[in-house]
């Protein structure tokens, strides 16, 4: 069973600069036991990136137009779709969530509000202008945790700018 410690170990031994951004796409499944389970996951990294940005994704796409969620997107309130992580990094303190409708992030530390701000004006899911380009804007990191390629969204937005 994985502690705090020694994620926190794990996490430097990656290289990732905790002073930059991190886009982090997860399964908690594939993680493991965890001393405290998903909330020590997410201490863990929000404690190394205290002085960066960490963003999950907490899209809501799932919800939309299937008649459950009256098609209003309430970002307070609306769960994430996309994993145990991202639904409770999304309620924490001091996290921020975009307010984009089906391709919302949740963002913590360094400019969160500057980085989501604008979401509720983009007409597509992942715009070179939103959430999305602003992490090739940004240089940002994506980490796959336990999932693979096929979990990026990022991949979409460059569809998305090239027009494909």
């Amino acid at each position: 069973m994985y502690t705090k410690n020694d994620l926190l170990s794990h996490i430097q031994q990656m290289g990732i600069d905790p002073k930059g951004t991190l886009l982090i796409h997860s399964s908690m499944k594939a993680i493991g036991p965890v001393e405290g389970g998903a909330d020590t996951v997410l201490d863990a990294w929000s404690e190394y990136m205290g002085e960066g940005l960490l963003i999950f994704p907490t899209h809501t796409w799932k919800y939309i137009g299937d008649g459950k969620a009256q098609n209003v997107y309430d970002s307070r309130t609306l769960p994430a779709c996309v994993g145990i992580l991202p639904e409770l990094f999304r309620k924490r303190p001091g996290v921020v969530r975009s307010l984009h409708p089906t391709h919302s992030v949740a963002a913590l530390g360094k400019h969160a509000a500057a980085y989501t701000a604008g979401e509720e004006d983009r007409h597509s899911p992942c715009p070179r202008e939103g959430c999305w380009g602003k992490l090739l804007d940004l240089d940002a990191d994506i980490l796959f945790l336990g999932c693979t390629l096929r979990s990026t969204t990022f991949i979409h937005g460059v569809e998305e700018w090239a027009g494909i």
